[in-house]
C-alpha cells in the first residue's frame, strides 16, 4: 500500500505543476491615459491598464503588431484612432511578472 502512495505523489506535483503553468497567461498594458504621455509610460507596470489577455507571448505581439498596421493604414488615410496614443508604449508582459507586484 505504501508504494501505491508514493506512485501518486510525483503525480499530484506534476498536476499541481500543469495547473500553475495553465495560469500563467500574458497580458496587453498601455500606459495610464489620464496622463500626458510623457510621464505615463514611466509609470510602474502595476499601475498600467490591462487591455487584453493572451494565452502565448506571440499571440499578444501578434495582436499589436497588427494593430500598429492596421493603425499606420488609418494614419495614412488620416483617419487615426485616439485609442493609438494609448498604444504607442504598449507592453506583452507575463501574468507572473514582478513588476505587476513592486510597491
Amino acid at each position: 500500500m505504501s508504494n501505491c502512495a508514493g506512485s501518486r505523489s510525483p503525480r499530484v506535483r506534476l498536476s499541481n505543476a500543469a495547473a500553475a503553468l495553465a495560469l500563467l497567461g500574458w497580458y496587453l498594458l498601455v500606459p495610464p491615459s489620464t496622463l500626458p504621455p510623457s510621464v505615463a509610460y514611466k509609470e510602474p507596470l502595476r499601475k498600467w491598464q490591462m487591455v487584453r489577455g493572451f494565452d502565448t507571448a506571440d499571440d499578444c505581439e501578434e495582436f499589436l503588431s497588427t494593430f500598429y498596421e492596421q493603425s499606420r493604414e488609418k494614419q495614412s488615410l488620416d483617419m487615426l484612432e485616439p485609442a493609438y496614443r494609448d498604444y504607442m508604449f504598449a507592453k506583452c508582459v507575463a501574468s507572473d511578472d514582478p513588476r505587476l507586484k513592486e510597491k
